[in-house]
């Protein structure tokens, strides 16, 4: 009613929310300026600095100091003058973060190396390859430089006399810890340490003629000491003939005696014979006929038969591809067959699911069935020499999976490729983080060692329980399930 009494036009109506408007603004004015005083300032301050406490471990006084440093703007009479901006203050900060970061990744590492998974009991029965040296570098021919035409209407071509000097290129997917080292007696003796640590056995080294011969003494020398073995890979790959595998073996024989080397006792020949692999074996199908057969099993006349037992007798266990290849390897008298590659469904004989039948087939005529596992496989070729056959890791499930499946499968041995075949990435070892390489992460540098020593500890513990059903009474202990170095 005082409205309409007092305010009968529009103009009326304007000025009185004008005034109101002003008030308002006033008011508030008022309201904020007595807030500003010297209390509030303080109030301000406690605030931050219990935001600070809050934030930060009760333990760290100078990290509580400098937090509430930077929680508290720069002042000016209790106002807070806002900061101008500094790209280079801006990139400090951004490097700062980064450096901390990258130092609890370090603390993180440290802690996690010191908190490694480790076996003390060692697994003979579990073989790793070990490369050494590593080839860090491949050669690559650069493009021939085209010859600059005289004329304009002439086409470019290639010189006459144009011989390019071929290029080095790293030949790794990942980076490695220790850098791109060379053998040593102190860089051996800290691989065979991580070895040890988790629970393996046995090295692999691949046996070529142009070996060197002192760097193998050098391991054969070093590994007992931590409590290994060591054993050869032969190969006759390419052109190589039977004569080629009768002089690696002629060589090899001289390496057999040194208390270095791994040998098994065998039931069936009552002797202690050293295990040698040989790398596609199936390739020797027509040359090598009987010569690795045993006369006396056999009733051959001693001049085509056992003629290379008669330079080394040993456990021969040969590389298989296809499914025929492990008949091939029975018919030229191999002891067993081992599949090498560990890619999961590039051939037949690297495939998970194909195991269960290579077991009950070497179980049939008595032959070792050694699979290999591996943690991934990760050529750093644009065209892999081996075909598409890149298998990545998983964050280590790839890795469980190959050793179920072989736990459940093997037939003697187990095979683990490799500690540190870089150039193939199905390396254990330790790596870094590092710009244009893979990694481990999420997980510390030495993920795949512990992840091995604990498959290694399911290995032993499956094999005690066989070991002790064994035992029982009325039945018959399989002779591939001992643990005291012993196989059919």
């Amino acid at each position: 009613m005082l409205l309409k009494k007092y305010v009968k036009t529009r103009r009326k109506v304007k000025i009185l929310l004008l005034v109101t408007i002003v008030a308002l603004i006033v008011i508030t004015c008022i309201i904020l300026l007595g807030s500003s005083g010297p209390n509030s300032a303080v109030e301000r301050l406690l605030d931050e600095r219990f935001i600070a406490r809050a934030y930060q471990p009760q333990s760290e006084q100078q990290t509580r100091d400098v937090a509430v440093a930077l929680l508290e703007p720069e002042r000016d009479h209790g106002v807070i003058v806002p900061e101008k901006y500094d790209e280079q203050k801006i990139k400090s900060r951004i490097m700062q973060s980064r450096l901390q970061q990258v130092k609890q990744q370090q603390q993180r590492d440290n802690e996690a190396e010191q908190e490694r998974t480790t076996l003390d009991a060692i697994a003979t029965a579990v073989h790793i390859f070990y490369t050494a040296p590593v080839p860090w570098y491949k050669s690559k021919k650069p493009p021939l430089p085209l010859r600059e035409p005289e004329h304009p209407n002439e086409v470019a071509s290639l010189p006459l006399s144009a011989t390019p000097k071929p290029v080095k290129i790293l030949n790794t997917a990942f980076y490695p810890a220790l850098g791109l080292y060379k053998p040593s007696a102190k860089l051996l003796g800290q691989h065979f340490e991580n070895i040890r640590s988790c629970g393996i056995g046995v090295l692999i080294l691949s046996f070529s003629k142009p070996s060197d011969p002192a760097l193998l003494h050098q391991i054969l020398e070093l590994a007992p000491q931590h409590n290994l073995s060591v054993t050869f890979e032969l190969s006759v790959a390419g052109n190589r003939t039977v004569d080629y595998l009768r002089q690696q073996l002629q060589d090899i024989s001289s390496y057999v005696e040194l208390p270095g080397f791994y040998r098994v006792w065998s039931q069936s020949r009552a002797a202690l014979l050293p295990v040698l692999y040989v790398s596609n074996a199936y390739k020797l199908s027509d040359s090598l006929g009987r010569q690795l057969c045993r006369p006396t099993a056999l009733k051959l006349p001693s001049k085509d038969a056992g003629q290379l037992r008669r330079v080394l007798d040993a456990i021969f266990i040969g590389h298989i591809r296809l499914k025929s290849h492990a008949d091939v390897l029975r018919r030229l008298c191999f002891d067993g067959f081992y599949s090498k590659l560990p890619s999961n469904g590039a051939v037949f004989a690297s495939t998970w699911k194909n195991w269960s039948y290579l077991k009950s087939y070497a179980l049939s005529y008595k032959m070792l069935f050694v699979p290999t596992v591996g943690p991934g496989f990760a050529e750093r070729n644009k065209f892999p020499r081996h075909g598409d056959i890149q298998r990545h890791r998983s964050n280590g499930r790839y890795y469980g999976v190959a050793w179920r499946t072989a736990i459940l499968n093997h037939v003697g041995f187990i095979n683990v490729a490799s500690y540190n075949n870089w150039p193939d990435g199905s390396q254990i070892e330790e790596v870094v983080p590092r710009a244009g390489f893979l990694d481990y992460n999420p997980g510390s540098k030495t993920k795949y060692l512990d992840l091995t020593a604990h498959w290694v500890g399911n290995f032993l513990k499956t094999r005690q329980e066989a070991s002790a059903a064994g035992t029982g009474a009325g039945s018959i202990q399989n002779c591939y399930e001992l643990l005291n170095n012993t196989i059919c």
